[in-house]
């Protein structure tokens, strides 16, 4: 259990630290690229109303506002332009601000931005990127494009979301390592309290067992001197209740102890089918009704003697809590690849139930603690504990007049 235990706090951990980067790091890395997306087309904007030159003072647009180049960085800009007619004819090609574009490269990518019938966007050309742009002429005939090498901006951008991708890989890495060495340090104070007070059940319970003895042993002299009468009689059924509360309490720690248990292949149906019929006495002496639907040869993996006390812990808790001349079902049945079993028994619905709180130790409806009956505390605990061993689930819900427990492998 320890272990588990360190383990779900360096997978809780490392997870909450990967969305923290994934958000982080993703959202730079979206503004970044929305930025020079911007910053490129508010260029190709300034150029296309200029007709295709660089204008004296040129201004582009960021997330951050407006600047002007400077004029390094204008000659730095390799760009061509050209009228294009709808059937594609090529005009006025202009390449004065290029000198590695050869004419048909760029016949071909005013081909390309043609098809693409967008008025802005980018293109590829073996290595390179551009990026352009489209208005429409004054005789309404032909299009203007003005297309500019952004090899360098989107470079930068991609190696900085490497980089990026790098960074948070290596900082999840390092951040699992220590983890997994503090990881034992963190959950110590967890594990000592948890270990107290399985060691504080395990002593009080071995220790009430010696005055229950020795109470029960009085009683029954008393009961061969004097007889038996109401006092007597109300002491063993106390005694008998302490005694199983023990039990269960001393079952309860050992499961907790246990890291792993043998797991094997066992008869579900066979095993429900015995512990139902065993409570089925039970019932019908209480004038309750039984019904048993169980699938024969449905088979799970899980410990023999605990899917017993698991069966036989759920159809206890149906008997001692059903209705008066109520319904008692038990049920079993294959649901695609897995085994549901279902115990349900007629019960008074109640508002503002937390139907899911039974799972809980020692919890009880009657708030007042006057009830004769013991509650769903511990049974329950144990039940949820050995479906957890088995990988399986259990759930709790209330319809049509009766409350029903759901085991599913």
């Amino acid at each position: 259990m320890i272990r588990k235990l360190r383990k779900k706090f360096i997978m809780i951990s490392t997870f909450s630290v990967i969305a923290v980067l994934v958000f982080v790091l993703g959202g730079i890395n979206m503004v970044n690229y929305y930025n020079a997306r911007v910053e490129i087309f508010s260029v190709l904007t300034m150029i296309s109303e200029s007709g295709g030159v660089v204008p004296e003072t040129l201004y582009y647009r960021s997330i951050f506002g407006e600047a002007i180049l400077t004029q390094e960085t204008v000659y730095s800009l390799r760009f061509f332009s050209a009228y294009v007619a709808e059937d594609g004819t090529v005009h006025n090609l202009n390449r004065e601000q290029v000198t590695f574009i050869r004419e048909k490269e760029a016949q071909d990518l005013l081909q390309k931005a043609l098809k693409a019938k967008k008025e802005e966007g980018f293109l590829r050309n073996d290595s390179q990127i551009f990026a352009y742009q489209r208005t429409e002429s004054t005789d309404g005939k032909r299009s203007f494009y003005v297309i500019m090498d952004c090899t360098r901006q989107l470079r930068s951008t991609n190696m900085f979301l490497m980089f990026s991708i790098w960074t948070g890989i290596i900082a999840i890495l390092l951040l699992f390592l220590l983890l997994t060495w503090f990881s034992r340090r963190a959950v110590a104070p967890m594990v000592r309290n948890m270990e107290a007070q399985k060691q504080f059940i395990t002593n009080a319970s071995h220790e009430l067992k010696t005055p229950l003895a020795i109470i029960s042993a009085n009683t029954e002299v008393i009961e061969m001197t004097e007889g038996r009468n109401e006092w007597t009689e109300s002491t063993m059924e106390q005694v008998s209740r302490m005694s199983e509360l023990i039990s269960h309490l001393i079952t309860l720690s050992r499961l907790q102890e246990k890291e792993e248990i043998e797991i094997t292949q066992v008869d579900f149906s066979a095993v429900t089918d015995k512990i139902a019929e065993e409570f089925r006495v039970l019932a019908e002496k209480d004038g309750k009704e039984y019904e048993t639907r169980i699938t024969e040869g449905r088979m799970v993996k899980a410990n023999e003697t605990a899917l017993r006390e698991l069966v036989s812990i759920l159809c206890d808790n149906a008997v001692k809590y059903c209705t008066e001349g109520g319904m008692i079902r038990v049920t079993l049945e294959g649901k695609g690849h897995g085994t549901i079993l279902t115990v349900s028994n007629t019960y008074p619905e109640k508002e503002d139930m937390d139907y899911s709180r039974f799972f809980e130790r020692f919890y009880r409806e009657d708030e007042s603690h006057n009830s004769e009956k013991k509650g769903f505390g511990i049974g329950l605990s144990m039940a949820e504990k050995f479906v957890e061993m088995f990988h399986g689930k259990i759930s709790v819900h209330y319809k049509d007049g009766m409350i029903h427990f759901v085991v599913s492998f």
